[in-house]
């Protein structure tokens, strides 16, 4: 392919104009910058300065519903949740949404894989199958425990599991770094169900050897055959057991295991029966918690209650978010949040471990990527708030797939059946035409009707579906019939794109949270900012309008500082916040201005390097403690950590080469970049006659091919951005020919 000259039908740009350039990037970074200190920060720390021995005891109640928490408005906890914080966290692990991985994930702060007997822990001192486990656990590791400790007998299997799948072999990292600190953690109370082991709290207080010093597994339980597996946790014993290791421990973990049992057997279970089960479990939990109570201080200690795993009933309905609450210092009521997130009422699994080491006033790992989780003001009614986040997150959740494997789908679909029409048929009929020019622009659509679907709260498949393809139709008909320019009908779609997008980034991102095209928050991939699929819809959009308006205006000057307009929106830490899509776009603005006046080589390198100086200081430097994932990579590099910096590409490249090799986004980026390249490489006498009519076309198709391939190398699903990036272009290339061909038709 000939990279395409500049447009020689206008003056290169003035030096005047280059100037102006500098002047309005200077103030649109500065309007920006001030706009930064008005996001409230979720960055703050809270530790404990007015205690010299602050503890923190976290209490786990397994499988706990948002309602279960809620619904308990005159009970001791739900007193209690009036005057803390609470929230929804992302449940997501390393692996499968398995006991195994969610409570290894908590005791790692990060996201880790666990192994199929890690939730058998015991005293060294102690016996396991006819052996002291102090000898087994010798064995396998090469190490000695105090016979008091509690051991995970098969740390080294969760080691090798970690390491083959996530690359890492950083486990038990809140223990560990509790240890190197100085302070001890303790584990009490237990899931045990008969001979079977079910000791999962250890998993998120042990080191990373597997050892727990401090703990008390022994007589915890009755007897009951009235309840499921046949006993149940004794609520006074456990109380009693955590009163005595108080004294020993800095962080303390309660494992409440009743919710486990009766999901053990809730296959085998009456609905009413399970129900009344988890009622009568759900009462004991309200007693433990009242015991609990009256031994902390909330003036200097912290209490969480936090469920590793959704509950059953809420799983089956797409609802992955578990409910956590929070108690202690500095903690107001209201919605649990942190910079992990960004969104009121909402934290990530890993930030719980990095917020209880700050809680202990111990630094954090430098490779934890959680965040601390702090209390920020109510909106409204919580349990509605909460309740309405949860089921519309579960929506977005069951919608999303197969809502984008039908438009990548059609996509593809239509572009290879325009693209074999008009290649091998030198006339088509009106008709056909009509049609085909109509599914074009109704994929040109797609995108902007999906960003608009929230607001409609489809709460079915099929009504998102119903929904997407009405608004799609609604605004392509309108363009049709008021637009007879098929050029200017994807610049307005396209404009119009744009412009949505960037708007809701700037307020919030309220729709580009729940679209289908946006990020999901059960995944957890994004929490925030603009992510992959609506960076490469802004910046394929972006250079549809850009370009085509550049060719029918005079004055378009103002109309090309819109793509450094994105450029800083996707850089911003509380907008875009995306790295991949802020360099693709800071790219794509110097090649379009290079193409469009001519502009020299040096005068590229100064405009290029002042925006690139701009936009990463946006990051390294943020207002207000807000920061972001971007920075935290740039400030890696700026501070030399080069294991990180290796972490992340490695991520990046094995993320995109799944996704090459899977994704239905890999099919529609090659057939997307294929009708574009196909097109203008030795274009045909009908391309030919297309690209002269239509000056912009041969630009554009050079600026989204560069563009779909920063995408591609600057993203960690750069697939998905590559593929979003060159709807555009090759739907209008596509459309332009198609008119051609009608053109040419003999006329009866």
């Amino acid at each position: 392919m000939v990279l395409p000259k500049g447009n020689t039908n206008r003056e290169s740009l003035p030096t005047s104009g280059i100037a102006k350039s500098y002047v309005i990037c200077g103030l649109l970074l500065l309007c920006m910058f001030f706009m930064d200190t008005e996001i409230f920060a979720y960055s703050v720390g809270l530790s404990s300065k007015e205690s010299g021995h602050p503890k923190v005891t976290l209490v786990l109640i397994n499988r706990l519903s948002l309602d279960d928490l809620l619904g308990r408005e005159n009970s001791y906890l739900g007193q209690m949740i009036r005057q803390g914080s609470i929230g929804l966290q992302n449940t997501r692990t390393g692996g499968g949404l398995t006991a195994e991985n969610a409570f290894v994930t908590l005791g790692a702060g990060l996201r880790m894989v666990g192994s199929a007997a890690c939730q058998v822990a015991l005293p060294a001192g102690s016996e396991y199958k006819g052996e002291v486990v102090g000898d087994v656990y010798r064995r396998y590791t090469g190490l000695d425990a105090s016979a008091d400790a509690l051991v995970v007998l098969d740390i080294e299997n969760i080691k090798a599991n970690n390491l083959a799948s996530i690359g890492t072999l950083q486990v038990g990292t809140l223990g560990e770094t509790l240890k190197k600190a100085g302070k001890n953690a303790a584990v009490v109370g237990h899931a045990d169900n008969g001979s079977q082991y079910q000791r999962w709290g250890a998993l998120v207080a042990m080191d990373a050897e597997g050892i727990v010093p401090v703990s008390c597994m022994q007589d915890l339980t009755t007897r009951d055959p009235r309840f499921p597996t046949g006993e149940r946790t004794d609520v006074q014993a456990l109380a009693n057991a955590y009163a005595a290791v108080r004294a020993m421990s800095d962080f303390i973990v309660v494992d409440f295991g009743d919710l486990d049992r009766i999901e053990e057997e809730r296959r085998q279970l009456a609905p009413k029966l399970y129900h009344s089960y988890r009622h009568q479990a759900l009462a004991d939990a309200d007693e433990l918690f009242r015991h609990i109570m009256e031994e902390i201080d909330l003036t200097t200690e912290w209490l969480l209650v936090v469920s590793p795993l959704p509950a059953y009933t809420e799983v089956v309905e797409g609802r992955l978010l578990a409910p956590v609450a929070v108690w202690g210092p500095n903690i107001s009521p209201g919605l649990l949040v942190s910079s992990t997130t960004r969104r009121r009422g909402v934290i990530a699994n890993y930030d719980i471990a990095y917020t209880i080491l700050e809680w202990l006033n111990v630094k954090p790992p430098t490779h934890l990527p959680g965040a601390s989780i702090i209390g920020v003001e109510n909106v409204g009614d919580r349990q509605s708030y909460l309740g309405d986040l949860l089921q519309r997150s579960g929506w977005t959740y069951q919608q999303r797939p197969p809502l984008l494997r039908a438009f990548v789908s059609l996509e593809i679909a239509v572009y290879l059946t325009v693209f074999g029409l008009v290649i091998f048929f030198v006339t088509l009929p009106k008709l056909w035409v009509s049609f085909f020019s109509f599914a074009l622009l109704l994929i040109a659509s797609i995108p902007l009707a999906l960003l608009f679907i929230p607001a409609l709260k489809p709460a079915t498949i099929s009504q998102s579906f119903v929904y997407t393809l009405a608004a799609a139709s609604l605004i392509t008909g309108f363009v049709q019939h008021f637009i007879e320019d098929t050029e200017i009908r994807y610049a307005f779609i396209c404009g119009l794109t744009a412009l949505a997008v960037v708007i809701d980034a700037l307020f919030g991102g309220s729709l580009i949270k729940l679209s289908p095209l946006g990020y999901d928050v059960m995944l957890g991939a994004r929490f925030y900012g603009i992510g992959n699929e609506y960076m490469g819809i802004l910046i394929g959009a972006s250079l549809v309008a850009v370009l085509v308006a550049t060719h029918h205006l005079t004055h378009n000057f103002l109309v090309l500082m819109w793509l450094p307009v994105i450029t800083f929106v996707l850089a911003m830490p509380n907008f875009g916040a995306n790295a991949g899509g802020m360099l693709t776009a800071l790219i794509t603005t110097i090649i379009v201005w290079a193409l469009t006046y001519n502009i020299s080589p040096g005068k590229i390198a100064i405009t290029g390097g002042l925006l690139l100086a701009a936009v990463l200081g946006l990051n390294v430097l943020p207002i207000g403690g807000i920061g972001s994932h971007v920075g935290r990579a740039l400030k890696a590099v700026l501070t030399g950590d080069w294991p990180s910096i290796l972490a992340l590409v490695e991520r990046k490249a094995a993320m995109n080469f799944r996704l090459m090799r899977y994704s239905m986004w890999s099919k529609g980026l090659l057939v997307a970049l294929g009708v574009m390249a196909l097109s203008v490489y030795r274009p045909t006498a009908v391309v030919q006659s297309v690209l002269k009519k239509y000056p912009a076309a041969r630009n554009l198709v050079f600026c989204t091919i560069a563009a779909s391939i920063m995408a591609l190398i600057f993203n960690d699903s750069g697939v998905v951005a590559g593929g979003t990036t060159s709807v555009y272009a090759a739907g209008l290339i596509l459309n332009l020919i198609l008119e051609e061909r009608r053109e040419a038709q003999p006329k009866c």
